[in-house]
């Protein structure tokens, strides 16, 4: 990122917030990020490379306290299909479709979470075997099973490569009638400190791991399980632990 790629985002803000409010281009939660990459003329979605020369940009509603996705990494373990396996294995009953499993879990590296009675989870990070492994206990804090995992060199280049600068974009927002409208009233920029950090972070359960493997509930799809993907997390009032903020 140059000084000029951080003087064009601003001046795109500034006009962004000029338009004041501007209606949403896609209803639920999402839109409030399809939203203003819209008005950034991002209309297509790369996932290579940061959105806005050198710049990830992630956007948030003013009110919001919840995690930001940094980015998704599937499990790199040679267990064949990894995620789905998990489902299978340590999955637990849908609320509304009894008999179909789902595995919507965050996991941490400080702590265990709980899944009903059965099993706990927790991430370990291997400095040695540089791996981040995904534990599995039982009720009594036994081992299971330490089968997935995910390398350190495949999580560093997905922070690095996309991740180095960041902007966080805060917006306002209000409904009208059934039509959500967005003000984007402030943006921060962020540069990241470094991959040891981003590790250390996962140890401490500053960042966590969330996989959300869950069913339809559509008549046509009914009962047929999706994945929307494993995600790795960082609350937003935790985000100056990994980057350090330019603006």
């Amino acid at each position: 990122m140059t000084q000029d790629s951080i003087l064009c985002f601003i001046n795109k803000f500034q006009e962004i917030n000029a338009l004041d409010w501007v209606p949403s281009v896609r209803k639920g939660p999402t839109g409030v990020g399809a939203t203003f990459e819209y008005l950034m003329g991002k209309n297509e979605e790369n996932f290579a490379v940061p959105d806005f020369m050198g710049i990830e940009i992630k956007t948030k509603r003013v009110t919001s306290l919840s995690y930001v996705t940094l980015f998704n990494a599937t499990p790199d373990s040679h267990i064949i299909m990894g995620a789905r396996r998990l489902l299978n294995l340590y999955g637990y009953p849908d609320k509304i479709i009894k008999e179909a499993k789902v595995f919507q879990n965050s996991i941490y590296g400080s702590h265990y979470t709980s899944t009903g009675f059965k099993y706990r989870f927790k991430l370990f990070v291997n400095y040695e075997k540089k791996k981040v492994y995904l534990q599995v206990y039982d009720r009594y804090f036994r081992l299971i099973e330490e089968k997935t995992y995910w390398t350190f060199e495949m999580l560093r280049e997905k922070l690095e490569r996309k991740l180095q600068f960041l902007a966080v974009v805060s917006a306002e927002s209000e409904m009208r009638g059934d039509e959500e409208y967005f003000k984007y009233t402030k943006f921060h920029l962020y540069k990241l400190k470094d991959f040891n950090t981003f590790l250390k972070l996962m140890e401490f359960g500053i960042i966590r791991v969330t996989f959300k493997m869950g069913v339809f509930r559509d008549e046509k799809r009914y009962g047929n399980t999706h994945d929307r993907g494993t995600s790795f997390d960082i609350d937003f009032k935790e985000l100056e632990l990994l980057y350090e903020k330019i603006i």
